[in-house]
């Protein structure tokens, strides 16, 4: 028999899924039907992408996320496996709003640039008119 949710080959009278912890004899979704007490897979800390977001972008923020993740995996070492994926959440979602928001500080920098540069131009008669006046 295969598993139902990863689809491992499991024994036809096993209770649970050996590799993902699938029970395989309810009727609800995957994503419902793991035992109690089943960590699931380990959650991403987003570490690199903090400190990418730091470096790059948006101090505060990369920083703010840096801390979340280091806190994923000794949360998730220690059982509190809720806890891991609630500080993975925030880890990504500094690190993706310092990236969003530099972002849109950066097009709005340069579409107010573009405007300026834009509006000088339109504006800067001086050439044209020592031009008429001399020749």
């Amino acid at each position: 028999m295969y598993c139902k949710n990863c689809g491992t080959e499991i024994d036809d009278n096993a209770r649970f899924c050996v590799h993902c912890g699938c029970d395989q004899t309810a009727s609800a979704p995957p994503q419902y039907r793991q035992p109690a007490g089943f960590p699931g897979q380990r959650p991403s800390s987003y570490l690199v992408l903090s400190i990418i977001t730091t470096v790059l972008c948006c101090v505060p923020f990369g920083v703010v996320g840096i801390v979340y993740a280091t806190k994923v995996d000794p949360a998730w070492n220690a059982g509190n496996y809720d806890d891991a994926w609630a500080f993975s959440r925030k880890a990504r979602n500094w690190s993706l709003w310092g990236i969003a928001l530099v972002t849109v500080f950066y097009i709005i920098y340069i579409a107010l640039l573009v405007a300026g540069v834009s509006w000088a131009h339109w504006w800067d008669d001086t050439d044209m008119f020592f031009t008429r006046c001399l020749f």
